[in-house]
């Protein structure tokens, strides 16, 4: 199967968030831990129906949360696909989404000797991998 362009800047846009996964699941985890509530104005008053250990009821919301396991499931995909890249590849993949400076393609390309159509037929075979293991193609 052919991955379209909008397929391929999603690929890309997880291979980022997946350089900073540790961060963003450490955020993602703190924000179901404490969430905001609005204060009550009812001080002591009424029984709660919630489960009373409060470490039972985060796993239990840290496991339906959507969002937390979709980035845990992002590491896992990306850690296996980075595991299948060859030297080239993991150069190219730090050069562009590692590095702290923005590298669009082209100078990627530049910095590692390629031409245009070279560097993103390289993209194309890195972006690959993570849809390989999201199950996309």
């Amino acid at each position: 199967m052919e991955l379209s362009k909008k397929r391929l800047a999603a690929l890309e846009e997880d291979f980022e968030d997946y350089c900073q996964i540790d961060r963003l699941i450490a955020i993602r985890s703190l924000e179901i831990e404490h969430p905001w509530r609005e204060s009550d104005g009812n001080i002591g008053g009424g029984r709660a129906s919630t489960i009373t250990k409060p470490q039972e009821s985060i796993t239990l919301k840290k496991d339906a949360d959507k969002q937390l396991n979709r980035l845990l499931s992002l590491r896992r995909q990306g850690d296996r696909a980075i595991n299948r890249m060859n030297d080239e590849q993991l150069n190219i993949f730090s050069i562009r989404f590692k590095s702290d400076d923005y590298y669009d393609w082209d100078t990627i390309g530049d910095l590692t000797h390629n031409s245009h159509s070279q560097i993103y037929r390289k993209r194309y075979k890195i972006l690959e991998l993570l849809a390989k293991e999201q199950g996309i193609c």
